[in-house]
This record gives structure tokens, sequence and C-alpha cells, in this order.
């Protein structure tokens, strides 16, 4: 069956990249045309972080606390820098001999980009940073100085970022389960089965955890919402139903962590729909057609979408309505939109950095950040975006209207 779901999914990959790419069909990506920028887009800082994603399809989302902001790369290098200069504060290896399940020494890839095995990003929650991989290890650290506090093996490659309330860790593997552990010790408290379907997409949702809550989306587009000292469950909501005859028509998989605002959970699947639903009860409150994988970001009246065609679309934030949609960059595999200051920008799959004014969603500026591209979602304090591409850079930005 595994062999199965892998050989479908790279036949999907196949077809889908010569769609992209073929000139006969006219499906390959937009070419990008010159406009008027509006905006002046500054780079405030850069400096290597590492090796970067490396050449599989992780996405190790940095992590900010207050004035620090935290990378690993795919090698497992951490690196604490200052947010608002750069400048490293410290920086360790936390690549061991990963081991698998039964204790003996995994090697997955004859690549040697490939050999080293951190895929599950990293996060931060009272003063500890947490990191998987894709061995099945969760890696905590202190974070005021890397030092390693406990490892813990779970059954399952870690493909999403491990989160935390400072009390548990909520973690999901490509296998369909999500592993609880205590956030000081890293002993066991619970897991949850939720067994995939036959075809997926690479990699899982990272769960959303509260104090009073822990929201975690499925490959079967489903919204579950767990206690987290026990593991009951509080409420589930199908987010999207399966539609066409083939499991590639039929995959509806909830593939970006939930984002929440204002007491509402706000959700994208792909193939299904962009909705919101209610933080207590999973009570729906709108819900659109659409097609994601990519984090949603929002700003204080919009929420903002880059669907898998490579429209980027606003919605109202308390009916659903559409406020607009840029067509401009559609098949260029775009990342997710995030806020910063007066704009929301978007990366493409040829490393472009779009920046569109939110009020209408017109193009104000643009920079190519990085060749290799950037699979990372890009992090904001409201102000200033973060970019970790995929070379090992990572980049702060700001912008402002041109006078």
């Amino acid at each position: 069956m595994r062999h199965l779901k892998w050989g479908l999914l790279l036949c999907a990959l196949l077809m889908s990249s010569c769609s992209w790419f073929s000139k006969k069909t006219g499906q390959e990506p937009m070419e990008l045309s010159g406009f008027k920028e509006t905006a002046r887009l500054k780079e405030v800082w850069s400096t290597d972080v590492g090796a970067g994603q490396g050449i599989g399809l992780t996405q190790l989302t940095p992590a900010i606390d207050g004035e620090k902001i935290y990378t690993v790369d795919h090698e497992g290098i951490v690196t604490a820098l200052n947010r608002q200069k750069g400048s490293r504060l410290w920086s360790k290896n936390v690549t061991k001999d990963l081991t698998g399940v039964s204790g003996k020494v995994v090697h997955f890839f004859k690549d040697k980009d490939l050999n080293h095995s951190i895929t599950g990003g990293i996060s931060y929650a009272d003063g500890m940073l947490y990191i998987g991989s894709y061995a099945g290890e969760v890696i905590a650290l202190s974070a005021a100085n890397g030092k390693e506090v406990w490892r813990k093996q779970i059954k399952g490659e870690i493909s999403s970022v491990p989160q935390s309330n400072g009390q548990v860790v909520a973690v999901q593997t490509m296998n369909g389960k999500m592993f609880v552990l205590d956030a000081k010790s890293g002993a066991d408290m619970w897991f949850f089965e939720n067994p995939p379907p036959l075809l997926t997409l690479r990699g899982s949702a990272a769960p959303l955890v509260l104090d009073t809550a822990i929201y975690a989306g499925f490959a079967n587009g489903r919204l579950m919402a767990f206690n987290p000292a026990n593991g009951l469950i509080l409420w589930e909501q199908r987010m999207a139903l399966p539609k066409g005859r083939s499991d590639l028509d039929r995959m509806v998989d909830i593939h970006a962590s939930p984002l929440l605002k204002d007491g509402i959970l706000f959700v994208g699947t792909y193939q299904g729909r962009i909705a919101a639903v209610a933080r207590g009860t999973g009570a729906s409150v709108w819900g659109t057609d659409g097609s994601t994988s990519e984090i949603l970001s929002a700003s204080d009246d919009k929420l903002f979408v880059s669907q898998s065609d490579g429209r980027v679309v606003a919605y109202s934030l308390t009916s659903g309505e559409q406020l607009w949609q840029n067509e401009k960059l559609l098949r260029r595999r775009l990342g997710g939109p995030q806020v910063f200051g007066d704009y929301v920008a978007v990366v493409d799959f040829e490393g472009y950095m779009h920046v569109l004014n939110q009020s209408n969603g017109e193009l104000a500026a643009r920079d190519r950040v990085d060749r290799k591209g950037v699979r990372a979602p890009m992090l904001t304090d409201g102000k200033t975006l973060y970019v970790y591409g995929n070379g090992g850079s990572l980049m702060a930005f700001t912008a402002s209207a041109k006078k």
C-alpha cells in the first residue's frame, strides 16, 4: 500500500510538471511582466544560517520569540539570531546518529544531501525549542543557549513542526498519527491515529496547540479539536468532501495549520474549501469553494489565500466574501501569503517575491530573494517580513510607499 501511494503521487507530480511547463498545453507558469512599482522594498539584513532546505520537500520554518529568531537547516544546524540586526547569538548542531524505532542508526538516502534528516521545522514555547526529524525523533533544546534538554523517538516520519503550549508538545506524522508528549520531559501522554487516504500531499499540517485545545487537520479533510491533557475529542468537522472518480481528483488534504483570529479558526483544504469555524464548537461560520495547500494569513479585516492555481485572493474575515483577486501569477506555484505593513507578500517557485497592496491586490514591488526558491512559510512581526531561502539565507524586509 505504501509503495502504491508513493507511485501514484510520483505519477501525479510528473503529470502536473508536464502540464506546468509544456508549451503545448498552455498551462506553463505565467511569464512575469513589468509594472509600475508603488512600494519600496528594503532588505534590512541578510544572514547565512546553514545549508537551508536541501533538495527534499522540507519546509523548515523559522520561529520568532521577542527579539530573537531561530532557524534550523536540513543538516541539523540550529541558529539563534537577533531579530533586529540579524547578528548570530549562538549556533548548535543537533544532528547525531538519528535512530529509527529499532534503535539502529538509520540512513534513509544514498544522496549525501538527503542523508541528513531534519524535516520537522523549529518552534518556540516557554523557553524551549522543538525540532522533528525524518527518523521520528522530537528534539527539545533550551532557547537560551541551544543545550539539549531531551530527545524522544516516536513511530513515524515527522514532516511538520512540533508545536507546544509550554505544557505539552504535539507532533503529526506522515502516517496519520498525532503524538502528544510532556513538554518538559518528552514523556508519552497520548496519541491519536487517523489513517490517511491512499493518496495525499507530501507532508502534514502542524497542529495549533493552545492551553485549552489542540486543533489538528488531517489528510482526509477533517479538522479536529482535542483536550491537550488527555486526548478527549472535543469536536470534529469535515472541512471538505472528496469529489471525482480518481484518487487524485478526490484528494482533500488539510496541508497547512489552522489560523486562529478573534476566536475563529480559518482553514484551507486542497481541492476543497476555504472555511471559517467557531473555535469552541467547530460550527461553520462561512465557507467557499477553493483549493490551497499553503498557510493562510490575515490582517484586521481580510483573509489572504494563495490558491493552488496561482491566484492570490482576499476574503472578508467575517463573511467570506471575495474582496479581490490577483491573476497575474497563475501556475507559478506560490507559497503562502504573509502580511507586513500595508502589504501582503508571496514567493514563487523561481524565488521571486511579489508584494501586493492589501487594499486592492495590485502588484506594488518585486524582488528575487533566492534563485533556489523559498519553500518555508514567511514570518512577520507586523512590520518586518522574514524570508528563509532554500539556499540557507535568512532575510529581513520592510516595505513602504514610494513618494
